[in-house]
């Protein structure tokens, strides 16, 4: 997988430093639960625009976030805690997941990464008054044995029969092939239940798995509800206006 050229190409804005880093997989597939979150890492930690991530196969579209054009798929990097997240505002459709798996795994060998964390919706028709009070909110699977201990020893418990489809599933199998640690977060979609609750629950995880990150989940439960309306607006003009330029 990694030995072919990708349609997709990193263009860095600056060189770094990342050997036994860990990634954040921001790109939507939880719902918009992992967005939202990666988002949340991206307000509340001190981040870095390192690189951006372009292809033909990209609608052309720019985001602007407090004035600032930027490209719809983005990485971001923490170097005090050798963390990078890569977010993105796209919709993306299924023929761009391979590629989008293949240049995250690449910039993730490439700079020596130790850990990748994706995330991947389980779709409930329960509501959250339906849920019961010892349920975890969040499963995991893991790749690797080392990265299935750890998940033994911070208490994250693990699913074990089921399936997973898109770019964590990508994930997750090309990196036993290359022996690289992925951990895929598995959290509940609720029906009726808005996507930043789920964000919450993500983010909650991803803290222990990475010690230092922080996410100011209280602001988060209360801003993510616009952050959510943003993105679904920006898929729904992507769908509706393909070759539009500019999202206001």
């Amino acid at each position: 997988m990694l030995s072919q050229d990708p349609l997709i190409k990193v263009r860095m804005i600056k060189q770094i430093n990342f050997k036994g880093g860990t990634i954040i997989d921001g790109f939507p597939s939880a719902g918009l639960a992992n967005a939202i979150a990666s988002q949340c890492f991206n307000y509340s930690l001190k981040t870095e625009l390192v690189a951006v991530l372009d292809s033909q196969a990209f609608p052309a579209m720019s985001v602007i976030h407090d004035t600032v054009p930027n490209f719809p798929a983005r990485i971001y990097i923490n170097d005090s805690l050798k963390l990078a997240i890569f977010t993105s505002e796209l919709n993306l459709d299924q023929s761009n997941h391979y590629d989008i798996a293949k240049i995250i795994l690449q910039w993730a060998v490439e700079n020596e990464c130790e850990l990748i964390i994706s995330a991947a919706g389980i779709s409930s028709s329960e509501t959250e008054d339906d849920i019961k009070q010892n349920e975890p909110d969040v499963y995991a699977v893991a790749s690797t044995e080392l990265a299935r201990s750890k998940l033994v020893s911070l208490g994250i418990p693990q699913l074990p029969n089921g399936s997973i489809t898109g770019i964590p599933a990508l994930l997750l199998n090309e990196s036993r092939w290359i022996n690289l640690d992925v951990v895929v977060l598995l959290v509940k979609v609720l029906r009726d239940t808005p996507d930043f609750r789920a964000a919450a629950a993500l983010s909650e995880t991803i803290i222990k798995l990475v010690p230092g990150a922080t996410c100011d989940i209280n602001s988060l439960l209360k801003e993510a509800e616009l952050v959510e309306k943003n993105l679904k607006k920006i898929r729904l003009l992507q769908q509706t206006n393909p070759d539009m330029d500019l999202y206001r």
